[in-house]
């Protein structure tokens, strides 16, 4: 049997310094905690310190604002890396055009869509790939379909498939039609004719063929109304010229047509020309002089002016007419009036004219038997004066008298103008009476005669 340990007994003095022992321990602890209290206090006072300096200094807070930032980049990219992977975005990428995929030379396609609106969903960094992709496009895969009408759905090309395309409208209802080939006489037109300069005259040009191929539907060949060559002249020629012609066709309405011609383009040779006529000028007064006055004569700061127009206008130019506003012409006086061109010209070197006019009193004189002559007629007819009408007329000359002088009888032209008779009888018709010298008036003493039309 085991034997029982005795127990130590202290004495009441052992008890006393054990207690005093023990005392004397807690106090020192209790100095040393507090030592050590007091200098953490020290050390978080000087951190404190320092990092309301950092955080509350315009000169380093931007620093600590960039580092917290990179922390905080970091910490969400080893934390969170498969948060912004999986957001996505949509943009409108806007219109793009439609590319039918077909044999453009065997078939015509009509009714597809121009354009298409364009969205894209997906990740930001694919979607401003695409953007960025010159490839990209919207088709129509018609390589399947045959002669007719269908709806083919859009598609499009060389965007990721990790992206979702919205095209809007989706599809289209086309019509589909085999081409044939028509061959067509070609015309020509100068384009930019504005920028050369009008006393140059083109002539027509010399085409490499006269007529081209146009490839389309039957429907199509027989809307075209004409194909014709068109020239530029942009470059302000002034001596003979070669270029290349672009060749188009249009229908009855001048609207450009989307065919295939061919050659598409050709040479044309252009000569250019500078026609032009020194022309006469001499004034009309239109309207009355005052005062019972006439013009006696007057002279012009240019006597002669060169006309540029077409070789055929010029042939019918003899004199150019200044219209001068007879009721202001009280007396002597010296005024400029502008040279306006006539049909057909295309300048005039000069466009003002001085005017000096000299005014006499106003004077008649009768010049008697002048022919009357009658003017055209129909085919189909004999026009005559009726029996008892007088063949000669009467022509009352007004103007200054040295004017009116110098007047002769084949200055003077009496007809009538049976132009609107169409039908067989007698009609009674106005006499017209013209002068050579406009600075005289002229008038016939009996206003009408019978005219007696028979059919041949």
């Amino acid at each position: 049997m085991a034997k029982k340990k005795k127990r130590t007994q202290l004495s009441s003095e052992g008890k006393t310094e054990l207690a005093k022992a023990i005392a004397e321990k807690s106090q020192t602890f209790a100095k040393t905690y507090a030592n050590v209290e007091i200098r953490l206090s020290r050390v978080f006072r000087w951190i404190s310190g320092w990092v309301d300096k950092l955080l509350f200094n315009q000169k380093h807070g931007k620093i600590v604002a960039l580092m917290v930032a990179v922390l905080f980049y970091f910490g969400m990219s080893s934390d969170n890396s498969g948060l912004f992977e999986n957001m996505k975005s949509a943009e409108t990428l806007g219109e793009y055009k439609v590319s039918a995929v077909v044999s453009n030379q065997a078939y015509e396609v009509t009714g597809l869509d121009e354009m298409v609106k364009v969205r894209i969903i997906g990740d930001i960094s694919d979607i401003k790939s695409v953007k960025q992709q010159k490839n990209f496009r919207v088709v129509a895969n018609l390589t399947d379909l045959t002669e007719g009408t269908h709806e083919v759905k859009y598609t499009t090309e060389g965007a990721p498939s990790r992206v979702e395309v919205v095209l809007e409208p989706s599809n289209g209802i086309v019509t589909i039609k085999k081409k044939s080939i028509r061959s067509f006489t070609l015309g020509y037109d100068f384009v930019n004719r504005s920028n050369m300069d009008s006393i140059y005259d083109l002539g027509e040009p010399e085409l490499e063929q006269g007529e081209v191929h146009v490839r389309a539907s039957a429907e199509t060949l027989d809307s075209i109304a004409y194909v014709k060559a068109l020239i530029d002249v942009k470059k302000n020629y002034t001596s003979d010229f070669t270029t290349e012609a672009t060749i188009a066709a249009y229908d009855d309405k001048g609207n450009k047509m989307d065919v295939d011609i061919i050659p598409d383009k050709m040479n044309a040779h252009v000569k250019v020309s500078k026609p032009n006529k020194r022309v006469s000028l001499s004034i009309v007064p239109n309207g009355v002089i005052p005062a019972n006055k006439a013009i006696e004569s007057y002279k012009l700061n240019h006597d002669k002016v060169t006309v540029y127009a077409k070789q055929s206008v010029l042939d019918q130019i003899e004199v150019l007419p200044i219209t001068i506003p007879a009721s202001t012409l009280t007396s002597n006086r010296d005024f400029p009036m502008p040279i306006v061109p006539p049909n057909g010209v295309t300048k005039i070197s000069e466009s003002v004219v001085n005017i000096s006019v000299k005014l006499a009193d106003k004077k008649e004189r009768v010049m008697n038997k002048v022919p009357i002559k009658i003017e055209n007629g129909m085919d189909g007819f004999t026009f005559a004066l009726a029996n008892g009408t007088q063949q000669n007329a009467s022509v009352t000359i007004s103007g200054a008298k040295k004017v009116i002088d110098k007047v002769k009888i084949e200055d003077l032209h009496v007809y009538v103008d049976v132009s609107k008779i169409d039908k067989a009888g007698t009609y009674e018709q106005p006499l017209i009476v013209e002068g050579k010298n406009k600075l005289a008036t002229y008038a016939v003493k009996n206003a009408t005669v019978t005219i007696a039309v028979k059919e041949k």
